[in-house]
């Protein structure tokens, strides 16, 4: 099988920052299918907004355009688009020049083989193009989509993307909230397949404990994560029950929230690591018996999934990364993110019931075990089989 990946969030050395998790999805498939060829085509926009160009102009950080590069063994093409992402309905329109601009090196890279399917990730523009080759070609797409519902609020890009939708032979949400939005508007073929996670963070659940309740909080240290919300309830429970809070990350919140926590007095209870790398992460979130990050909002969070593989059980905000995935105190529990209340009741009930904790924990594990790269890559490769028949 020949599969041409577009991928626009694809990290390439140098050129963009971005999410590894298409690498490990096919670095994985390959492990499973290594007959089957993985070509990648990397959209790379280039924003007209004057603002945007005059900034990148002054700060030197205009697009560079490169032909091709090998990255962990993947043949990418970096084909560059115009943009003016400010407008979602002319960043829409404007995603054809992703086909237009680059139609020889597409021709090119077509001309080496028949291509049994085409992935995108993101409805513009990758979705765009795979729309465009399948109907000059007749090569059946799949889309993962993200976070993409803002597109539905604009009269062009709404009416569009609902036709790249429902074009697709599989339309693939990471999240729930993806998943009910695309539902109500009738998209067929929807499937629900999140990311997944490395299976080293698979471990054997803890017995349960006397002593403090570890509670553990990783993530980018902004706004939206509502580490300040964690720590205002660790603050209220701190006076009833043994309880520390650990919080692993950086970002432009770490002195605000360190200051918090030393206005509370709450140094004994509250600890900040600003880095682990992530190879040593998962023996540090193995101490701990309860993870939190009431982020909103979460596209998904991978996260979550390498603490419940641990056995321990996780709370996050409704509406929200994986929110939906896990039925409510069976697997996971969630909480309204703007409130205090529904925070600190959440990890009360976890600290004070230790055989819940291990209960929610156990089946948050046996839950996200069948969420591995390699099962999602399993999972992918029976669509693409199914799909391309």
């Amino acid at each position: 099988m020949r599969i041409l990946s577009i991928a626009s969030i694809l990290p390439v050395p140098g050129i963009k920052k971005g999410n590894d998790f298409v690498f490990q999805t096919y670095l994985n498939y390959k492990k499973s299918y290594p007959g089957d060829e993985i070509i990648i085509i990397k959209p790379l926009k280039i924003d007209l907004n004057p603002l945007v160009l005059l900034k990148n102009i002054i700060t030197c950080k205009l697009p560079k355009i490169y032909d091709t590069k090998f990255i962990n063994g993947f043949r990418v093409e970096i084909m560059p688009f115009l943009s003016w992402w400010t407008f979602r309905d002319m960043h829409s329109l404007l995603s054809r020049t992703l086909y237009y601009f680059n139609r020889k090196r597409i021709l090119k890279v077509l001309s080496t083989g028949k291509f049994d399917i085409i992935h995108a990730q993101f409805v513009y523009s990758d979705g765009m193009l795979a729309n465009m080759l399948c109907r000059k070609y007749g090569i059946p797409y799949v889309i993962t989509t993200h976070n993409e519902r803002f597109y539905f609020d604009h009269p062009i890009s709404a009416r569009t993307g609902r036709r790249i939708l429902n074009q697709a032979s599989g339309v693939y949400p990471i999240n729930h909230s993806n998943y009910t939005f695309f539902k109500k508007l009738q998209i067929p073929n929807l499937e629900l397949i999140p990311l997944g996670f490395n299976s080293s963070f698979i471990k054997p659940q803890k017995p349960q404990k006397t002593g403090p309740v570890k509670v553990l909080t990783v993530c980018e240290l902004i706004p939206l994560k509502n580490v300040d919300k964690v720590i205002d309830a660790i603050h209220v429970i701190s006076g009833r029950h043994e309880v520390h809070l650990t919080v692993i990350g950086r970002g432009p919140e770490k002195k605000s929230l360190e200051q918090k926590a030393i206005s509370l007095k709450m140094e004994p209870v509250v600890s900040f690591i600003e880095y682990i790398p992530y190879e040593e992460i998962g023996e540090e979130m193995y101490k701990h018996d309860i993870f939190i990050m009431p982020s909103y909002f979460e596209t998904f969070g991978r996260v979550y999934f390498e603490a419940m593989a641990m056995g321990i059980p996780v709370i996050c905000a409704k509406n929200s990364g994986i929110y939906g995935i896990f039925k409510e105190y069976e697997e996971g529990i969630s909480v309204n993110h703007n409130s205090n209340d529904d925070i600190v009741n959440a990890l009360e009930f976890l600290i004070t019931k230790p055989e819940e904790r291990y209960r929610i924990g156990a089946n948050g594990k046996n839950l996200v075990e069948g969420f591995t790269w390699s099962a999602i890559a399993e999972i992918l490769h029976s669509r693409y089989t199914a799909i391309s028949r």
